[in-house]
């Protein structure tokens, strides 16, 4: 018995070494090549400046990153079809052929990050790695998303885009990633979100586009993200955020959108509404302009810092509405500006002025203001509300009787002077007085034009008088 277990034992032990044999004897010369936990073949920071020609066939795991490599060729790794990770990030990649990972159909882990000459990719690079839920593209100097370049990656959860250069977002990018989670683009150029940049994905957990140039927003283009926890947008050019964009993230917990230059005018209303029954975190937002209101956060202001919306008939002469007299506009769009006029006395280019044109049927603080249409904008679209129909100021209401005269009206026309108590008696503006007894509203201009023309007669019918007296003589 003791025989029989020894040679068990022995052929146990043979068999282990060649299958090891098998494993480690075309392993690379710089290359380290083992097969617990995985079948690994790891070059790391070996000065290779190309993919090694006999990589073990049997590998499922590639470590080939910290070297010099230039270049990845079509058949680079056509015989391991048993790969699930390979690390080719930290390398000189300049080149990648489109069909150097084809045939791959179980890779898992694609890391290609830090390589700042790639610049482009073959749109067709990734195709047919339907198992591929890792894929870095970080630090590669990527100028452009190639039309399809994430076609059919249907299994792709992490995608990892900082650090490029990108310069926009094409539409459609990302349709076929619906259970992508995690969408890195911070630290690129991207100066908009369009429509339809993150159609399809889902699933998306994390957006992260901070550190870009974004200065819109379309108020579609976060449609698609239901289930979207976390969004940075902080450290971009953004001056008014539409809150319809933010409607659709119904599972919205962390919110950034610090560092970029808000206006805090009308057009930052419906944003502070949505801020204010937002429950999850968000950090500050500091204004910019109007001046008066730089450096306070949106989130803490009251509705009435948010007024000062005006229309401006001439984009080049806006209107302008509260805050100091001495504010400049500072480029500010027409919408919103600081004035010291008083609301109420904002009126169309063109209408006569007066100080009886006070603004009728003031909407309530809390409507939105106008939509930002491409024609032309009447003044009743100004969110105070609409202008009576007639410039004109309303009529003096008539003083008691004996009382002194009222004195000519601030502004519109002018008038004749009335009668003095030296040119007039109380029998000869008699008539005049007697109107202002108790009409009611619609027998006020008729009575109000009975003591002028009375007293401007007065001068006549003294002289008659006297003509009748002294006449005789």
């Amino acid at each position: 018995m003791k025989r029989a277990s020894a040679g068990g034992s022995r052929l146990l032990a043979w068999v282990l070494w060649l299958q090891a044999w098998r494993v480690a004897a075309p392993c690379p010369g710089a290359c380290v090549c083992y097969n617990e936990p995985k079948v690994t073949t790891s070059c790391p920071q070996q000065g290779l400046q190309a993919v090694p020609a006999d990589i073990p066939a049997a590998s499922q795991r590639v470590f080939l990153h910290g070297n010099r490599i230039v270049h990845v060729p079509a058949a680079g790794f056509r015989a391991c079809r048993n790969l699930t990770i390979l690390w080719l990030h930290s390398n000189a990649l300049a080149r990648i052929d489109a069909t150097a990972f084809a045939g791959l159909a179980l890779l898992e882990q694609l890391d290609l990050s830090d390589n700042s000459q790639l610049r482009s990719v073959d749109p067709a690079t990734f195709h047919g790695l339907g198992r591929l839920h890792t894929l870095h593209l970080d630090r590669c100097g990527l100028q452009e998303l190639g039309p399809g370049l994430f076609r059919g990656l249907v299994a792709l959860q992490y995608l990892y885009l900082q650090d490029n250069g990108l310069q926009a977002l094409p539409d459609d990018a990302f349709r076929d990633l619906g259970n992508l989670t995690h969408l890195f683009l911070h630290g690129n150029r991207i100066p908009s979100v369009p429509e339809r940049a993150f159609r399809g994905l889902h699933s998306l957990d994390r957006l992260l586009l901070h550190q870009n140039r974004v200065a819109r927003v379309h108020p579609h283009a976060f449609r698609d993200l239901g289930r979207l926890m976390t969004l940075y947008l902080f450290a971009n050019n953004l001056s008014a955020l539409p809150a319809e964009a933010l409607a659709p993230l119904r599972a919205l917990q962390y919110l950034r959108l610090n560092d970029n230059p808000w206006v805090c005018d009308c057009r930052a209303r419906p944003l502070w509404v949505w801020l204010r029954q937002f429950r999850g975190s968000s950090s500050e937002l500091l204004c910019s302009l109007p001046p008066r209101l730089a450096g306070r956060d949106l989130k803490r202001l009251a509705a009435t810092d948010l007024e000062g919306c005006a229309v401006a008939s001439r984009p080049s002469h806006p209107v302008w509405t509260g805050g100091p007299a001495n504010e400049e506009p500072l480029g500010l769009p027409k919408c919103c500006q600081p004035d010291a006029a008083d609301k109420a006395s904002v009126l169309e280019a063109g209408s006569p002025a007066s100080a009886g044109n006070a603004l009728k049927g003031r909407a309530p603080s809390g409507d939105s203001p106008p939509g930002n249409g491409s024609g032309p904008r009447h003044i009743n679209d100004s969110p105070f509300g609409t202008l009576p129909g007639s410039a004109k100021p309303p009529l003096t209401v008539l003083r008691p009787e004996g009382s002194e005269p009222p004195g000519p009206p601030t502004t519109g026309p002018r008038r004749r002077p009335g009668c003095s108590r030296k040119n007039r008696t109380r029998s000869q503006c008699r008539l005049g007085q007697a109107g202002s007894g108790g009409g009611g509203a619609g027998d006020s201009e008729g009575s109000g034009a009975l003591p002028s023309l009375a007293c401007s007669l007065a001068p006549l019918g003294f002289a008659l008088v006297l003509w009748t007296v002294f006449g005789s003589c």
